[in-house]
């Protein structure tokens, strides 16, 4: 049961916006680089499974993978805009990160002008679902309802460290082409540097309710997580 103290201190909103700034004030490398193990479980039970390096660039999505598959006897490579993040911007805004080269400048970066005020656009109804443990970590479990546009924002929980406020878990839903789909993304702290990142995806998809297609799962784990500069993977 949640105590009185949790619930007067802060409000479930002021959770949500806590979470919000402690993810804005995680940094990111100029680069990623992992191995997944992939496992895809169809309605009927069958299941395949492939492993894929990739390499990705943090700040403007680009990136290059190398895919192998147990299908087939050669790797794969495909470079191109086709890596950008959970539901292209988790929770709604980005990790700051410029990479050596950029002319871009970081629109994250601390402004020199003054501030006159912080306004926060609310976007979500936030509620405490309960008060958890998550992989041995004390976490608020939030549950959220669009107020509008549900396309565009599909954030609808959050797991966050109860400690930090950093985010943990969060969930979000999709509906391309009339599939129904709730996908849990999964972080922690990877080096000495302790520096965020994806560990696993968890992804159910539903079809639409005339369809015959037949619904799937597919779940993914990250493994060897690394912050190189890559020179190679420009």
């Amino acid at each position: 049961m949640l105590s009185v103290a949790i619930l007067a201190a802060l409000t479930p909103l002021q959770m949500f916006f806590a979470a919000e700034d402690a993810w804005e004030a995680r940094a990111l490398p100029a680069y990623v680089a992992f191995d997944t193990l992939i496992t895809h479980r169809d309605a009927a039970g069958n299941v395949t499974r492939g492993n894929e390096h990739v390499v990705l660039r943090t700040f403007d999505h680009w990136c290059a993978t190398v895919e192998i598959d147990q299908g087939f006897a050669q790797t794969k490579t495909s470079r191109g805009p086709n890596c950008e993040g959970p539901a292209y911007s988790p929770l709604g805004f980005n990790i700051s990160s410029v990479y050596p080269g950029s002319a871009q400048p970081d629109p994250f970066a601390p402004s020199n002008l003054p501030v006159i005020a912080h306004v926060r656009a609310i976007h979500y109804e936030v509620t405490l679902a309960g008060d958890e443990q998550l992989d041995d970590t004390g976490v608020y479990h939030l549950t959220l309802r669009p107020l509008n546009a549900a396309e565009h924002y599909p954030l609808r929980a959050l797991w966050v460290d109860r400690a930090t406020f950093q985010v943990r878990k969060l969930t979000y839903a999709e509906n391309p082409g009339g599939w129904s789909a709730s996908i849990d993304y999964s972080f922690k702290p990877y080096g000495p540097q302790a520096i965020w990142w994806i560990s696993q995806i968890d992804a159910n998809w539903q079809p639409a309710a005339n369809s015959k297609d037949r619904a799937f799962s597919s779940t993914l784990v990250l493994q060897n997580v690394s912050f190189p500069a890559l020179e190679t993977a420009k």
